[in-house]
């Protein structure tokens, strides 16, 4: 619960959000490059497969051996939360536009089953810029933009009943920049030359909601709908019953910047252009459905809700270059509990027992002093120095960060910290990317890295902590777990050609199967249970999109 962000704007974050972090976890902090750790990596360790000479460029000997979906040049590969489908863009090309990132592609969306069967095409000229792809929470509709416009970032919005082969997708408007199905995937609000649209999925009617607005929001309770305009109509926030849409929005506020809305759907924390601290926001609290806003504090750069709703986090008395206190209070807006100087940095604990923050955070240095505070009223206990991030286990009961030691040599090491202990302890020396299995059974991360952090031991620690952490594999990229935790996925760089070789991993019985080779990051879990890798090929005479079996 860092910053909230304002939504998914077209074009914003394009640059992080196409570049994948390959050399991360799924679920773990961002990771510190260049570490390394001195301990030798174990024997029984599965090794990673052997990369052939390079034959000119082009796949290499052994790519190709999974499932064939769709043979030509793919990107932007993508799957449904449910599993079956997978989306991607063929023979995608870069706008011909001065300025615009190297990354973003316009190309043909086509969509297949993970199982495999007959592609279908569901529209030309798509853009892998965020938000100009997006599916429902059921997986039922894919929503997408064609004909993509990377000067007015707008498009065509089209909607497409992906278990019907049969249904041609339905155009809801010419020059869309936003969309945001709602959280049950029933209804769906878009931008469309400027004006707000509510209606149901999959054809509507839509309603006009308002004019001049840049996005949008919807409760988690699906019953309101936030909409921020844009700065040419003074960047006010504003709220409409979703049951009612016809009715005029309530302004709750101008010149707005972030806003969080809590997880009941009951209450929004919105930052308002301060008065008295020039260049910062001040927080203001409003109850739905809305009522007159109240001012929580002054300068607050950082808030967030607790996942239960119950606590509000916030900074106050913030400077331009300098994080504001934090503070920790009921939330329906009454007086907070100061616990914290100068953090930037929190997250509530998943069962809202506590909070972790980097305290006296160096804005420069982008590390503070690890603390965590139980609530409502546990006085805060430092357990970390240099810290740059962490993160929790599931069940609340760790906390796991980096830390930069400078003696005897510079290293960044991973640490573990039980709730409730006196201090925390050391787990391993220079972790490049680390996490939690699901069911928080072990934290896992990279370490021993060599290549640039292309080639690393990837590690184990069983919780709770009774040996040292296990080597589960040698000379990994990059890793992801699979939804039950059982099994991972794993990529192997190639020193032959910039692709990858992938492996599936299975945790309770160290068994570990190469799946294919010479493949593109990032991979994807598929398919029921996760029972199936997804994937693409992007060079030589394979070319295509794959699937395989992910079962070791």
């Amino acid at each position: 619960m860092m910053r909230p962000k304002l939504g998914r704007l077209l074009g914003a974050g394009l640059m992080a959000s196409l570049v994948w972090a390959g050399a991360g976890c799924k679920k773990g902090a961002d990771a510190e490059a260049g570490s390394r750790a001195s301990s030798a990596p174990s024997p029984s360790a599965a090794r990673p497969p052997s990369s052939p000479p390079a034959s000119g460029r082009g796949a290499p000997a052994g790519a190709g051996q999974g499932l064939l979906l769709e043979a030509g040049r793919a990107a932007d590969l993508r799957v449904t939360s449910d599993g079956r489908f997978a989306t991607y863009l063929m023979d995608g090309q870069k706008p011909r536009l001065d300025g615009v990132p190297p990354q973003m592609l316009l190309g043909s969306l086509h969509v297949v089953a993970v199982d495999g069967g007959e592609p279908r095409v569901l529209g030309e000229s798509v853009t892998n810029v965020p938000g100009g792809l997006l599916f429902t929470a059921d997986s039922k509709h894919a929503l997408y933009l064609t004909g993509y416009n990377p000067a007015s970032q707008s498009g065509s919005l089209n909607v497409a009943v992906l278990d019907d082969v049969k249904a041609d997708p339905v155009v809801l408007g010419t020059a869309v920049s936003y969309m945001l199905p709602s959280p049950d995937g029933t209804k769906l609000a878009f931008v469309d030359g400027g004006k707000l649209k509510l209606g149901p999925l999959p054809a509507g009617p839509f309603v006009d909601v308002a004019a001049e607005v840049s996005t949008a929001q919807f409760t988690a309770d699906g019953k309101s709908l936030l909409l921020k305009r844009r700065l040419s109509a003074a960047g006010g926030l504003a709220v409409v019953s979703v049951e009612k849409p016809e009715e005029a929005p309530r302004k709750l506020a101008d010149q707005v910047g972030d806003y969080a809305v809590s997880p009941d759907g009951s209450r929004v924390a919105f930052q308002v252009r301060s008065e008295s601290v020039r260049g910062l926001y001040d927080l203001y609290l409003v109850e739905l459905p809305a009522q007159k806003p109240k001012r929580l504090a002054v300068a607050s750069q950082a808030f967030g809700f607790s996942p239960d709703g119950k606590w509000l986090a916030r900074s106050e008395n913030g400077k331009p270059d300098v994080p504001g206190d934090l503070y920790v209070g009921p939330a329906s807006g009454g007086p907070g509990r100061k616990v914290g100087e100068r953090v930037e940095i929190f997250s509530f604990s998943p069962d809202s027992q506590a909070v972790g923050f980097l305290d006296k955070y160096d804005v420069t240095a982008r590390a503070g002093l690890m603390a965590v505070a139980s609530l409502p009223d546990g006085a805060p206990k430092r357990v970390g120095d240099r810290v740059p991030n962490f993160v929790w286990g599931s069940d609340a009961r760790y906390v796991a960060f980096l830390s930069r030691f400078l003696k005897p040599e510079y290293s960044v090491d991973l640490m573990l910290y039980p709730l409730g202990a006196e201090k925390a302890e050391k787990v391993h020396r220079g972790v490049f990317g680390y996490g939690f299995m699901p069911g928080n059974g072990q934290v896992v991360f990279r370490s021993n890295c060599i290549r640039n952090g292309r080639a690393c031991d990837f590690k184990a620690l069983e919780l709770p902590q009774k040996e040292d952490p296990r080597t589960w594999l040698q000379g990994i990229f990059s890793y992801k777990l699979s939804a039950d935790g059982k099994r991972v996925l794993a990529t192997y760089a190639r020193m032959d050609s910039d692709t990858y070789d992938i492996a599936a991993y299975d945790a309770k019985t160290q068994q570990r199967k190469l799946l294919d080779q010479g493949v593109q990051v990032p991979v994807h879990f598929g398919g029921k249970d996760d029972a199936r890798a997804v994937y693409i090929i992007a060079q030589g005479a394979k070319a295509g999109v794959y699937s395989v079996s992910a079962m070791p």
